[in-house]
């Protein structure tokens, strides 16, 4: 199991930056390694969504059920695709009106063991860039 964990003050409101995660149609415009989004249903504090992932020139589907308390906290739990298993956590923490404390932890496996020799290693700096992929969204946008 791969396992990583990050956390990180950010000059944005806990707002924004959570709005920002919850765009997910949004990633392929600027998560480097995601180059397909689509929400599949919504619901009151959860949501399904499969994104297209590119590891080294192949591409991999994969599913989530997103659980989310606004402002505060994502859940994500992997619904099908090339993991064995997938969770992933963001939390978000008010400090005032233009910084919050972002936290990010992520547990993967990929099924195949060849599979996760090959893109473990590419998905995982992929993971340890996340939290600085969401911030530079944000100062791109001119959020913070």
């Amino acid at each position: 199991m791969h396992c990583f964990e990050e956390k990180k003050v950010l000059p944005a409101s806990a707002k924004v930056m959570y709005d920002l995660v919850m765009d997910i149609e949004a990633y392929p415009a600027f998560v480097p390694w995601v180059c397909g989004a689509e929400l599949l249903e919504v619901k009151e504090n959860e949501l399904s969504a499969e994104l297209t992932m590119d590891l080294a020139g192949t591409k991999y589907k994969f599913q989530t059920v997103d659980y989310f308390m606004p402002h505060k906290l994502v859940e994500i739990r992997l619904l099908s695709g090339p993991f064995k298993f997938l969770e992933s956590v963001w939390t978000f923490e008010h400090i005032d009106d233009h910084s919050c404390k972002v936290h990010f932890s992520i547990e993967f496996e990929f099924k195949n063991m060849m599979l996760d020799l090959v893109a473990s290693p590419i998905f995982g700096v992929a993971c340890k860039t996340m939290v600085n992929t969401f911030e530079k969204r944000a100062r791109s946008l001119s959020a913070i």
